[in-house]
């Protein structure tokens, strides 16, 4: 099992630390928790970052288009550390939202050229946002919620949940506001970092890459490759 470094955009992706500190903290969120289902990798003793985080923020881009040499130079300064033993970790995972910006799906291609035999790299695009990753996971929602499948169908939107966008005119097409009035309305509860991390727990990750094959589905395999495929549970069926 590999503990890796996650970095992501915010505290449902990768979790936060308990108390204010500049250091790693332990990875938490529906990232890692999808890693886990799809890979070999040892979450409860992985570490988090923010993209912004002062170890990898040396600028930030102003200009869309330099966006990715950004993304790209936080890579190479998270890598040094790790092959330099700074970081003690074996690889890694790195997700961005495209957030409505469809160059951002070159991301996963343009930073794992700079994979190493020491720091191998998966990198993923959450379209259009990390909650597709939640709300497509139909079963594990109604399981988390204490419901039936169809009626958390009835709730979401029939449409493909890649295409649900946070700055949609109408608030049903967005993705935290139909999370929350699924929580609401199927299980009175909050959408919390919890509950997102109890559905990434119980995830399908077949049923995953099916509801979002431009994102979820290349990052899967993109983690499995770089740090092998989960241990079989005995008892399972492989």
């Amino acid at each position: 099992m590999k503990r890796v470094l996650f970095v992501g955009d915010g505290k449902h992706d990768i979790g936060v630390p308990d108390w204010p500190t500049d250091e790693p903290f332990p990875a938490r969120g529906v990232v890692p928790h999808l890693a886990e289902r799809v890979a070999a990798v040892d979450r409860a003793h992985s570490l988090a970052m923010p993209w912004s985080h002062p170890r990898l923020s040396r600028f930030q881009p102003k200009n869309r288009a330099q966006r990715t040499r950004g993304y790209e130079a936080k890579v190479r300064a998270a890598m040094l550390q790790i092959e330099r033993g700074v970081l003690r970790v074996d690889g890694l995972v790195c997700v961005v939202d495209e957030d409505n910006d469809p160059e951002r799906r070159n991301l996963p291609d343009v930073l794992h050229v700079h994979a190493s035999e020491r720091c191998p790299i998966a990198a993923g695009v959450a379209v259009r946002s990390i909650e597709a990753w939640t709300l497509g996971a139909r079963t594990a929602l109604a399981q988390a919620l204490r419901t039936k499948v169809d009626m958390v169908e009835k709730t979401c939107p029939s449409s493909s949940v890649e295409e649900l966008y946070e700055g949609a005119g109408d608030r049903s097409r967005r993705p935290k506001h139909i999370l929350q009035r699924l929580a609401d309305e199927l299980a009175r509860m909050k959408d919390s970092l919890e509950l997102r991390e109890e559905i990434a727990s119980l995830t399908d990750p077949d049923e995953l890459c099916k509801a979002c094959p431009i994102g979820f589905a290349p990052f899967a395999v993109a983690v499995r490759a770089a740090f092998g495929p989960p241990p079989v549970v005995v008892g399972s069926t492989p």
